[in-house]
C-alpha cells in the first residue's frame, strides 16, 4: 500500500514538473503550430496562456529583486531586474493575425463573434474599417473624397445621412445611399448596419434630387427625377404654436435660401436639401441671486437673471432685452442686448436689478425683441414682504 502511494506521488510530480516546462518560448511556439494546424482555438489557449506565463514570471522577478534590495544583495538584486526585463513574450504578427483571422471567419456565428473579440484586443494588427468614398463629375466640376473610420466588428454601425456629408448638393445631387459597388444602393443614408469583421468601402450613390425637411412639423417632401431649371413647388407647413415664427428655407450646402412666403424656387444644378427655419425663444427661470423670489425684502436692491433658450432651428442674433414692473417694483437695470443665441442652446441673462418699495405681489415682463422685429415676452410673479 505504502509503493502505491509513493507511485502515485512520483506521477503527479512527473505531471506537474512537465507542465512547469512549458515556458513562455515554448507555448509562442504551440501558438504558431495551432495557427498551422488549422485549430483557432488551440491557438487562441497557448496565446493566452503565454501572455499568463510572461506576467507570471514578471511578478515573481519583481518580487525578487524587491527582496533583493530589501536584504541588500545587489547581485541578487541586478539577476532579478535582468529576470524582469526578460520576462516577456512576442506579440502577434501581422501574418500570424491574418492566418487567425481566416480561421476564425470560417467559425459559426456565436464563436466567431467571441474570437474576432478576442483579437481585436490581443493583435495590433487587427484593426477593422469602413472607407466611405464619394465622388461626382460633370461639364464643370468633379470632386472625389474618402474618409476612413474604425469600427468595432460585430457592433452596431450608423452610416452617415445626407447632413454628414458637406458637398455642394447643387453639383453632386442629394445622397440616396450606400453601395458596395459605387452604382448600386445597399444601405440606405443613416441606416444602421452591423460593424464589418474586415476592412470595406462604402461608395456614396448620388441623384437628382429636392428635398424638403422640417422637424418641427414633420414635414418631409421629396421631388426626383429633376433637372437644372425645373420650377419646383414649395410644401406648405402644418401649424405649431404661437411661440414659433417661419423664417423660411435654407439648403446649407449651398445657403441658397428660400424667403417664408415664395412658394416655388427653381431647381440651381442637380439637387437640393432644404430645412425649414424657425424662430422661437423661451424665457423661463427667474431666479433672484440671494433670496426666495417670493420673498425678496422691501426697499432692497435684488440681482435677478433668467434664461432664454432657442428652441427652434434658426439662430436668434441681435436680440433686444427690455424688462418692465408695476407701481410699487422699480427696475434699476436690465435692458441690453444679446448678441446671438445659437439653435438648440441657452443662455443665462444676468444684469436685471430691481427694487420693491411697497409689500405686495407683482409681475415683472422680459421682452426679446430679435433684429427682424420678431417678439417673445413672458411675465414672472415676484413677492415682496
Amino acid at each position: 500500500m505504502r509503493r502505491r502511494i509513493t507511485g502515485v506521488v512520483a506521477v503527479l510530480l512527473v505531471s506537474s514538473a512537465f507542465l512547469w516546462a512549458a515556458d513562455v518560448s515554448e507555448l509562442r511556439t504551440a501558438f504558431t503550430d495551432a495557427i498551422a494546424n488549422g485549430d483557432a482555438a488551440q491557438a487562441i489557449e497557448n496565446y493566452n496562456d503565454m501572455v499568463d506565463q510572461a506576467n507570471k514570471d514578471y511578478k515573481k522577478a519583481q518580487r525578487s529583486y524587491e527582496k533583493a534590495l530589501e536584504a541588500g544583495n545587489m547581485l541578487k538584486a541586478r539577476e532579478a531586474r535582468a529576470d524582469m526585463y526578460n520576462a516577456s513574450y512576442s506579440a502577434m504578427t501581422k501574418d500570424e493575425t491574418d492566418s487567425l483571422l481566416s480561421l476564425i471567419l470560417s467559425e459559426n456565428e456565436e464563436q466567431k463573434a467571441k474570437d474576432v473579440a478576442w483579437l481585436l484586443e490581443n493583435s495590433r494588427y487587427y484593426n477593422p474599417s469602413i472607407t466611405y468614398e464619394w465622388s461626382s463629375y460633370g461639364d464643370n466640376y468633379s470632386f472625389s473624397y474618402s474618409s476612413t473610420v474604425s469600427v468595432v466588428p460585430g457592433e452596431e454601425l450608423t452610416l452617415p445621412d445626407k447632413d454628414s456629408i458637406r458637398v455642394n448638393r447643387a453639383a453632386a445631387g442629394v445622397l440616396v445611399g450606400w453601395g458596395v459597388t459605387p452604382d448600386e444602393i445597399t444601405y440606405q443614408p443613416g441606416e444602421t448596419i452591423t460593424a464589418p469583421y474586415t476592412d470595406q468601402t462604402l461608395y456614396a450613390i448620388w441623384d437628382t434630387e429636392v428635398l424638403f425637411t422640417d422637424p418641427i412639423t414633420g414635414t418631409e417632401s421629396e421631388v426626383t427625377n429633376v433637372s437644372s431649371g425645373d420650377i419646383i413647388d414649395v410644401p406648405s407647413l402644418g401649424e405649431v404654436d404661437d411661440s414659433y415664427i417661419f423664417a423660411g428655407w435654407v439648403d446649407r450646402s449651398t445657403g441658397e435660401y428660400i424667403a417664408p412666403d415664395e412658394t416655388t424656387v427653381e431647381l440651381e444644378g442637380n439637387g437640393a436639401v432644404f430645412e425649414a427655419l424657425w424662430k422661437n425663444a423661451e424665457i423661463s427661470e427667474l431666479e433672484s441671486k440671494h433670496y426666495d423670489i417670493s420673498a425678496l425684502p422691501v426697499n432692497t436692491q435684488t440681482d435677478l437673471s433668467f434664461v432664454v433658450t432657442n428652441n427652434g432651428t434658426e439662430d436668434l442674433k441681435n436680440i433686444k432685452v427690455e424688462c418692465t414692473s408695476e407701481d410699487g417694483l422699480s427696475v434699476l437695470s436690465g435692458n441690453g442686448s444679446i448678441r446671438s443665441i445659437p439653435a438648440g442652446e441657452s443662455v443665462v441673462v444676468q444684469g436685471l436689478k430691481v427694487v420693491g418699495t411697497e409689500p405686495g405681489d407683482y409681475m415683472i415682463n422680459i421682452s426679446l425683441t430679435d433684429r427682424d422685429d420678431d417678439v417673445w415676452s413672458g411675465d414672472f410673479p415676484v413677492t415682496i414682504v
